[in-house]
């Protein structure tokens, strides 16, 4: 029977994995919270809207097709203008349907956008995406696209004395908070939800939040899964090791122990299932994901600890492919793909970092994915310009250019949960009184941008029931 469950549990995490619509920052392995879900009879057509290709360059009169979406059925004329901030996703409707937003929108009548990011979706600026053409994916064009968005919407609907309020969770977030910075007389308030606006390389904290979010849980889960980790980096430098591995989790290829990229990425997709479950921790039929993995790493039946990380990983007949020069050859494609790592990727290596590495003595997830690792794949996916100076460089300027952690900032709310890996790098105390921190207790990634549901933890749903008042006393 405890076999049973655990494959119950196994399966429903695996399905979380693998099912979700993508909003919020991603893995090499899996995609990002789920959306809330469309309701109702009414569809929302996509639309578009034109864009220049380089805002800051008058030279250059390129143009492109921005996609966004679009919902008037509370707009009482004279009310507010609401828009969700797209991300490094593909936008769906879901968010002018349901949730934090559209309950408020339904509160103030207000009319709804949802902007589509350039580079993502359906949202194509230029032919393909070669790194020369790749030069104008950063945050700086983004906010710009949405500013200009703004201003023609307005003019459209003859609306221009409408407030607006933008919200953004994960890499949005941030976004939600920087037009505030940059457009203060197009935004009057903003939602930075998940928002980890501390730019940061070497971003180690991330695996300490989730091996702690385990001990949370169950400590007996942390130490098994630390176990797990350290057996399986004993069996790398093993004669014999690397076969057994291979055979121990069902994977394509034996791991090329002579080859740190090679290492780095096999140790990376394990970490990544926990790093999942914790970043998107929800309540699935009485459980968390957190629970779900956590009956497992602590199930003896199974066997050992490595023997249990292994049964979370071997799904299926097929052999999982953990190769690194595959990985590498996907996302040298250049070509438009349902795909956002190359996109997402670019960013990183020349604006945040955010490299999630175990360079901390408080992870559990053993000791082998180090800063290098990531470095290389920039190098390796967009070519040698693609270096650390390059990333060093390209993190100071967002931090300078942004405040990190200190912006000077009004009218922006900034909504953590303490259980989300990202919250080491967001603004977890009161900017001014103006600009609120809120920290969920319990609460995960973009949780508070959903609707109030049943496997809400009350500190969750008292978090919305304050955006709510503060969103409404600015429209007063």
């Amino acid at each position: 029977m405890k076999i049973a469950m655990n494959c119950l549990c196994v399966h429903l995490v695996l399905a979380l994995f693998t099912s979700v619509n993508a909003v919020g920052f991603h893995g090499f392995h899996f995609k990002g919270l789920e959306e809330p879900a469309w309701i109702g009879p009414r569809k929302l057509d996509q639309k578009w809207i034109e864009q220049p290709l380089d805002h800051f360059n008058h030279r250059d009169n390129r143009t492109w097709q921005m996609r966004y979406y679009e919902e008037d059925k509370y707009f009482n004329g004279i009310g507010p203008i609401f828009i969700m901030l797209g991300g490094e996703w593909t936008i769906n409707p879901g968010f002018l349907q349901n949730g934090l937003m559209h309950d408020l929108a339904k509160q103030h009548g207000a009319l709804m956008f949802y902007t589509e990011h350039r580079y993502y979706g359906k949202s194509y600026p230029t032919q393909n995406m070669s790194s020369d053409n790749m030069q104008y994916l950063n945050v700086d064009q983004a906010l710009a696209d949405v500013a200009y968005f703004i201003d023609n919407r307005k003019s459209e609907y003859n609306i221009t004395d409408s407030k607006v309020i933008v919200f953004g969770g994960s890499y949005a977030g941030n976004m939600a908070a920087w037009i505030r910075i940059k457009y203060p007389h197009l935004i009057q308030g903003s939602v930075a939800s998940s928002a980890p606006v501390y730019a940061k390389a070497d971003f180690y904290e991330y695996y300490e939040v989730v091996a702690n979010s385990l001990r949370r849980h169950d400590s007996q889960c942390a130490l098994d899964v630390e176990n797990a980790f350290d057996e399986t980096e004993e069996l790398l430098v093993t004669e014999g090791g690397p076969e057994k591995i291979q055979k121990i989790f069902n994977i394509c290829k034996t791991p090329n122990v002579n080859s740190m990229t090679d290492v780095g990425y096999f140790m990376n997709f394990l970490s990544e299932v926990f790093a999942s479950a914790v970043q998107y921790n929800k309540v699935v039929n009485g459980m968390s994901n957190i629970g779900q993995l956590c009956d497992t790493m602590t199930s003896a039946s199974i066997g050992k600890p490595i023997e249990r990380l292994a049964y979370l990983i071997r799904s299926g007949p097929k052999c999982k492919d953990v190769d690194y020069k595959d990985m590498i050859k996907d996302l040298r494609m250049s070509s438009w793909s349902t795909s956002a790592m190359r996109q997402w990727y670019f960013q990183t290596c020349t604006e945040f970092g955010y490299y999630q590495t175990a360079n901390s003595s408080k992870s559990a997830f053993g000791r082998l994915v180090n800063l290098d690792f990531f470095v290389n794949i920039c190098k390796d996916v967009y070519g040698d310009y693609y270096e650390r100076e390059l990333l060093d460089s390209g993190i100071s300027r967002t931090n300078i250019m942004y405040g990190g952690r200190l912006p000077d900032i009004k009218n922006v709310i900034f909504v953590n949960g303490d259980v989300d890996p990202w919250h080491a790098l967001s603004v977890l105390k009161d900017v001014n009184e103006f600009s609120p921190a809120i920290l969920i207790q319990g609460s995960s990634h973009c949780q508070d941008l959903q609707a109030d549901s049943a496997g809400d933890v009350p500190e969750l749903r008292t978090a919305r029931k304050k955006i709510r008042n503060i969103v409404s006393g600015w429209l007063q």
